[in-house]
């Protein structure tokens, strides 16, 4: 069970919140992401990683629709670099129900197993939330 007690940062495409019973960082990513707002979002989440020690993250990707070249390669680039960088080990991507949005988010998680990060797509919270406890 995820139980949000910490508001780390929010616009029209992003609700970033911190799960202290868990001690996990959630993501819900919403439509279309643009690249000016994914990188403030991503910037916020990579300085509470850092300052926090927080090294577990769920992205709910639910309602996300595809991802433009300009954000993957953005996210692939820079994101995951400095998120792992900040110390984050585990990544639990809870996938959208759109077949390309799934499969543009697919093209991110397979280019970010390069690093310190792991990562597992799920198809529920319980499972993201089993895998991150692990």
């Amino acid at each position: 069970m995820i139980t949000t007690s910490k508001a780390i940062y929010s616009d029209s495409c992003a609700e970033i919140t911190f799960d202290e019973t868990n001690k996990i960082v959630v993501a819900k990513w919403s439509g279309f992401l643009k690249l000016d707002t994914t990188k403030k979002a991503c910037d916020a989440m990579v300085k509470f990683v850092k300052e926090n020690r927080v090294n577990k993250h769920l992205s709910d990707q639910s309602t996300l629709k595809v991802l433009s070249k300009e954000v993957q390669g953005y996210l692939v680039g820079e994101a995951f670099p400095e998120l792992d960088k900040a110390g984050l080990r585990r990544l639990a991507v809870l996938v959208s129900e759109d077949v390309f949005a799934k499969a543009t988010v697919d093209n991110v998680n397979n280019a970010t197993m390069m690093g310190n990060i792991k990562v597992k797509t799920c198809n529920s919270k319980k499972e993201c939330i089993e895998y991150l406890n692990e």
